[in-house]
């Protein structure tokens, strides 16, 4: 049973290791600016792992994101990424690391388009500057297994949010395209739901991702005029809940904002398509000129 999402944004500097700089002596050091964001994130994760240890991780597939994975898996109807074999024999990334009762289940249909990271998946932030490992499970990461450094941004952030919450967790994690329709990514959502709500026990669904990126000068894709005026509507809508409003973000124009997260976003959506979240926001600013938000969604009227 479906009952509870997270939403967090991906900026790398979340890892301690990658932020450098010293807050504590220096509060105008871009450093500082982490903490807060920090903390909004690991006391929604925590509120997830509380409520329960089955996770999907909801990403954006972007090109530049990484490698990617090495061979793409698809949604497998009735199968386990635990039961065995290797990433490159399984329709599911990093199998065969754990018993066949511990996988978190899939999507009804297999679709190459969506690839999906299983439990036994390991990766290293070394491409960002610090070889931190992570997975998404706590057998993977005590295994011997390699660290794949290519592995997407959100996989990674996943796999680090779990590792800092709580050793039982276990995750899967797949991504939707960053060009995906927006029917399509609701469709994605609405099936997610049906399939949890479906399981006898909890599950739960940490969704990754981020808002413009031309918030300001110093913005990563520098600053756009159009981009607060967007963000604002992005940002009032998950406040909000307001699924409705997410599902009609024009798609073009997030891609000229940097809205790299808007796919995601839209698979939030239709995980709640017909119910009015609970939502609490827990952060909401642009600390580095891009729109970031920590919520947690939990069903409401209609679920």
């Amino acid at each position: 049973m479906f009952g509870l999402a997270v939403l967090i944004p991906s900026p790398p500097v979340l890892v301690p290791e990658l932020c450098g700089g010293r807050p504590e002596a220096d509060g105008t050091h871009l450093a500082a600016q982490v903490r807060p964001l920090r903390e909004a994130v690991l006391t929604a994760a925590r509120d997830l792992a509380a409520f329960t240890s089955r996770w999907t991780v909801v990403g954006v597939s972007a090109a530049g994101d990484g490698n990617g994975p090495r061979e793409a898996g698809v949604f497998a109807p009735g199968t386990d990424d635990t039961s065995g074999g290797s990433p490159g024999a399984s329709p599911v990334i990093g199998a065969g690391t754990e018993g066949a009762s511990g996988g978190v289940p899939r999507l009804g249909a297999p679709r190459a388009d969506v690839p999906l990271f299983g439990a036994g998946t390991i990766g290293t932030f070394r491409g960002y500057g610090a070889d931190v490992r992570v997975a998404l499970s706590e057998v993977a990461l005590q295994g011997d297994g390699p660290a794949d450094p290519g592995l997407p941004l959100a996989v990674l952030i996943g796999g680090w949010v779990r590792g800092c919450v709580g050793d039982e967790v276990r995750a899967d994690a797949w991504l939707v395209d960053q060009d995906a329709p927006a029917g399509r990514c609701v469709e994605l959502g609405e099936r997610l739901r049906r399939e949890l709500d479906a399981q006898p026990e909890a599950h739960g669904v940490l969704v990754i991702a981020d808002g413009a990126a031309t918030l300001s000068t110093s913005a990563p894709g520098y600053l756009d005029p159009r981009a607060q005026a967007v963000q604002d509507r992005i940002d009032d809508a998950l406040s909000a809940g307001e699924a409705t409003v997410l599902t009609t973000l024009d798609t073009d124009l997030c891609a000229e904002l940097g809205v790299s997260g808007r796919a995601a976003y839209q698979v939030l959506a239709g995980l709640f398509s017909g119910d009015v979240p609970k939502v609490e926001t827990l952060y909401r600013a642009a600390p580095f000129g891009v729109g970031y938000q920590v919520s947690t969604w939990r069903p409401g009227v209609g679920s």
